[in-house]
């Protein structure tokens, strides 16, 4: 209904969208393979219900080199792709889009400023919109780079505000698509030979409720209900990981997409569970008959978990230490007080989610000061994760008698607390250092 009271008439939301590849490497030297764009989106952005943004994929890899808009468009000389927006949130408006350039690596010996300079007037971006993999119109045409620029506290970068006539919403539910052409024009000098720059894509998104303020009811402002926010139980130490028919736990086996998806499905408080409880979700590869589907499409629902450009899910699939810590952050609020110690995560998609999960003591890395992003993560090592998001310990003096004890869980071993809090439902109290002390061993609990 409307709101005659409501004077709001600007944007209430605004958030930057930031799409984050490897390296692209300039060069000088032509060869002779292509690389063409592919016929589904390189990128997927989902911006969940509750505001927050999901990214699969990656921006832009490759060698860029002078070449002929012709050649770039195909792929050789160019870089070439697609990013589909998908929309679960409220109608978004986009009237700006920019890159940023971060750690430019020059192996030459010209100085920084020439090769930063020769690199934003030569090196240009053209951007095109469509609806599934359809292209219609060109909001960026062969720009070079330092009229699409920003810098933050910059004055004279800003990005690049679209036309009037090129700004376009996004509706809530709808999706689309754009086709980025990255080009070297054929100017180029040696300064550019051997420098290679991570290239982020910015795309403002104005989330926006009117109200023209005037006494005509030619427009009814109808709020969204708004979407439940999805609630982990950190007072019930009931058991989350279930152990194998042979009478094993496999700590040090990997862990596939759709039993992490299990685990943080019977983490949730109840209540969560049964505002967002859901057999649906478009996921081409999770039908109603996988024994995972409900988990899958509840925490989809929530704005949890997303899928692959492809429309898949991947179920089976092992998952990796970014995707890992990428889900656990979305049930807290994110912390980027400060920088990340990790050497690797720069520019990484999860980068934020990474950073945010090391902040709150969640996660460690390695002894190089990696974090390993793309490795895959093991059983024990998700279990101590999400205990450490539950903040639930518990010494191993502490134990119950009564407990399950799994014979490939070893007391010597660094995970051995971790698996058995993960596996065993108690009752506890916290003694006056702070330790968990097990009173009682109950029943596992049974989920909808």
């Amino acid at each position: 209904m409307k709101d005659t009271n409501n004077i709001l008439k600007t944007a209430l939301r605004i958030f930057f969208i930031v799409f984050v590849a490897g390296a692209v490497t300039l060069n000088l030297i032509s060869y002779t393979f292509s690389l063409t764009a592919t016929d589904s989106p390189n990128v997927l952005i989902t911006i969940n219900s509750d505001g927050s943004v999901s990214q699969t994929g990656n921006l832009f890899d490759g060698l860029l080199y002078p070449s002929t808009v012709t050649d770039a468009e195909k792929g050789i000389g160019g870089i070439n792709g697609i990013i589909r927006i998908q929309n679960q949130f409220k109608k978004i408006d986009v009237e700006n889009l920019a890159i940023g350039i971060k750690n430019m690596v020059i192996e030459n010996d010209y100085p920084k400023e020439i090769v930063f300079n020769s690199f934003l007037q030569h090196v240009k971006l053209k951007i095109e919109k469509g609806v599934l993999l359809s292209f219609n119109k060109i909001l960026i045409d062969y720009i070079s780079l330092e009229n699409i620029l920003y810098e933050q506290d910059s004055n004279e970068y800003r990005g690049y505000t679209l036309d009037e006539k090129d700004r376009f919403s996004i509706n809530k539910g709808d999706s689309i698509d754009l086709k980025y052409s990255l080009h070297m024009d054929v100017k180029a000098g040696n300064e550019l030979q051997s420098v290679t720059a991570y290239i982020p894509i910015y795309i403002n998104l104005i989330g926006v409720e009117t109200d023209d303020n005037d006494d005509d009811d030619d427009e009814k402002i109808i709020k969204d209900k708004e979407v439940p926010v999805a609630v982990l139980e950190k007072a019930d130490h009931f058991a989350y990981i279930i152990g194998y028919p042979e009478g094993d736990i496999r700590p040090l086996n990997q862990i596939t997409r759709e039993e992490v998806a299990m685990i943080f499905y019977r983490l949730l408080t109840d209540d969560s569970r049964n505002q967002l409880l859901s057999d649906d979700n478009p996921f081409t590869d999770i039908g109603g008959y996988r024994w995972s589907n409900r988990a899958i499409s509840t925490l989809y629902v929530g704005g949890v978990i997303s899928g692959y450009p492809d429309g898949t899910f991947r179920p089976s699939a092992p998952i990796t230490r970014a995707e890992f810590a990428t889900i656990a952050s979305k049930f807290d609020k994110l912390e980027l007080t400060n920088a990340s110690k990790f050497t690797d995560i720069f520019g990484h998609w999860a980068e934020k989610y990474i950073t945010s999960s090391e902040i709150k003591g969640w996660i460690k890395g390695y002894p190089d000061l990696t974090f390993k992003p793309e490795q895959y993560i093991t059983r024990a090592e998700a279990v101590t994760l999400i205990n450490n998001v539950l903040n639930r310990a518990v010494p191993a003096e502490n134990i119950h008698p009564d407990a399950i004890f799994w014979p490939d869980n070893p007391s010597t071993e660094w995970y051995y607390e971790a698996v058995m809090e993960a596996t065993n439902s108690h009752d506890y109290i916290y003694e006056e250092d702070g330790d968990e002390l097990w009173t009682g061993i109950k029943g596992n609990k049974v989920w909808p």
